[in-house]
């Protein structure tokens, strides 16, 4: 199977122009999107899920972005949430800059060891991609967006 990134971020996952000013509203507003779409049994569950997993390190990858992720068993099937804020988060990321893209992964407790990894490495290909990040920080509507994401 090609595991494809659009098989986890689909249109109604992406989050333009997101509002919050600290790294825990983002990812609170980031996880109400996954439970309104039927991803997860209870959002206060997988918020502290991740929570508790930046607590071991950061997911501030450098360049502006992160990828927060849970495993838990809240979460109903694997999927990811993309959003870009409208200012910078203080995110404690790896080059000490903050935060304005936000890649927030869920997978279910039962499947996390291999679904997570292999999705995490299909993402962070397209990461280390200088044109992708260059793209994706201009990209400015969803169609777009789901389009970068998915070539």
């Amino acid at each position: 199977m090609n595991l494809q990134l659009t098989d986890f971020i689909t249109k109604k996952n992406v989050m333009l122009h997101l509002k919050a000013t600290s790294q825990r509203a983002a990812i609170e507003e980031m996880v109400h999107r996954m439970y309104e779409n039927g991803y997860l049994d209870s959002e206060t569950g997988f918020v502290e899920d991740v929570i508790k997993r930046e607590g071991f390190t950061t997911t501030g990858i450098g360049n502006n972005i992160a990828i927060p992720h849970g495993k838990s068993d809240t979460v109903k099937a694997p999927t990811i949430v993309f959003a870009k804020t409208d200012h910078l988060l203080e995110w404690h990321a790896l080059d000490g800059q903050p935060v304005n893209i936000i890649f927030l992964m869920a997978v279910p407790e039962s499947d996390a060891g291999d679904q997570h990894l292999r999705i995490l490495a299909k993402l962070s290909s397209k990461l280390m991609n200088d044109d992708f990040v260059a793209a994706i920080k201009k990209a400015d509507n969803v169609k777009d967006i789901v389009q970068l994401l998915s070539e």
